[in-house]
């Protein structure tokens, strides 16, 4: 079957580009219905899409500072007092590559307190901050590439909402890389950053065993195929803060790093595991280069020391060796550290991006999963319509 304006396609929009943090791969997977949202879309990508068919390809550039709309005069010097975040229990001082909403900034133009827009503060001095307003992905060209999944026939049209694919696929993107190659501040050296809600000791909380997973199995799907093409194909692997699932296929020697001994029991791709709170203890019980991999998931927001931790995993890695970390939306919030709470999703990414360039990888990468219909079988399906996103930073050693 072929798309048509009075069809739907599922596609899939992978995008990739290279910064100085790294090199980039974006999968965005869409629903398209061209009769409702061929107003919102480019041209040359409707000439493009219709007449294909399922299985199909096509491939295209976009200029991000085109597309996006650099524009220079956006790139504001304000009065340091203009930044007036809403009184919490503590006080918010701005911080050099991060991003606020501009409702931050009363006077600058278009701020009003509901304005949830993201602006890059792009330095500071005494008296004043540089803001930039433009669009993060308008710093760079992206290679793209379209996958048509499924053309199917549209049932009558009843109403509904018009998506942007564009607008969609590329929100975020960029800001999980450092601006002009100056480190972003996440605050490494503020312990206050570092604090928790519950601040009880971490045996305590894990101590009953949860017997599930954390993400959804679209989820789980996208990183056992992300592994699946990043990890090395045999040798010892780390599950560094394992629990009850791993996520990556193949012929390892697995060891698994937690606090639940009954989780890892159950775990069956261990072979064997270590019982240690790193947030007490974050020293390994590992020789050095020990690793041919080593896989961090869904848990980096709740180390309350990563600086050591980053050493002490690039220690027990093998040189050539890659070191991954992984994170979507959920959490645990009165275990996650405040700077993890209070960042998007992307801002996390440039988190971890952060440890990689500061201890001096230069063979950085990350991938994004995003837009997935969630399973229908997952038990919140019926109230969250996608699956939960997903998010790689990795590296490889040497």
């Amino acid at each position: 079957m072929k798309v048509q304006m009075d069809k739907k396609a599922e596609i899939l929009l992978q995008v990739r580009y290279s910064s100085g943090s790294g090199d980039h791969k974006e999968n965005f997977f869409f629903e398209l219905n061209l009769w409702r949202e061929c107003d919102i879309l480019p041209d040359w990508f409707l000439t493009e899409i219709l007449g294909k068919e399922e299985g199909e390809k096509f491939e295209f550039s976009i200029k991000g500072s085109e597309f996006f709309g650099f524009d220079q005069e956006n790139i504001l010097k304000v009065d340091k007092s203009s930044f007036k975040p809403p009184k919490f229990e503590r006080v918010i001082e701005p911080r050099i590559g991060r991003f606020y909403p501009l409702g931050f900034f009363p006077g600058v133009r278009g701020a009003f307190p509901q304005n949830i827009k993201p602006v890059r503060v792009a330095g500071i001095t005494e008296d004043h901050l540089e803001l930039d307003l433009n669009s993060p992905s308008s710093y760079f060209d992206f290679d793209c590439e379209i996958e048509i999944l499924k053309v199917r026939e549209k049932k009558v049209e009843l109403g509904g909402t018009c998506r942007d694919l564009f607008e969609e696929a590329f929100d975020g993107i960029g800001m999980q890389v450092r601006y002009k190659g100056v480190p972003t501040d996440f605050e490494f050296e503020n312990k206050e950053a570092f604090s928790r809600l519950d601040e009880s000791d971490d045996t305590i909380f894990y101590k009953e065993p949860r017997l599930t997973s954390h993400i959804d199995s679209k989820c789980h799907e996208n990183l056992v195929k992300a592994y699946s093409e990043i990890l090395p194909k045999r040798g010892k692997v780390l599950d560094f803060m394992s629990g009850y699932q791993s996520h990556f296929d193949g012929d390892y020697e697995v060891v698994g790093l937690g606090l639940n001994a009954e989780e890892m029991k159950l775990n069956p791709r261990l072979n064997d595991f270590v019982i240690q709170d790193i947030n007490k203890n974050p020293f390994l019980p590992f020789e050095d280069r020990e690793f041919d991999a080593i896989v961090c998931d869904f848990s980096i927001g709740y180390v309350v020391n990563p600086i050591t931790i980053f050493k002490e995993l690039e220690r027990i890695l093998k040189n050539g060796g890659v070191l991954a970390f992984s994170f979507s939306n959920r959490l645990f919030p009165q275990k996650a550290v405040r700077i993890w709470r209070e960042i998007s999703e992307y801002e996390k990414l440039g988190y971890v991006l952060e440890l990689f360039l500061r201890n001096g990888w230069s063979k950085i990468f990350t991938i994004t999963y995003r837009g997935y219909p969630r399973p229908w079988e997952d038990r919140y399906s019926l109230t969250q319509k996608f699956s939960d996103p997903l998010y790689i930073a990795y590296g490889i050693k040497g």
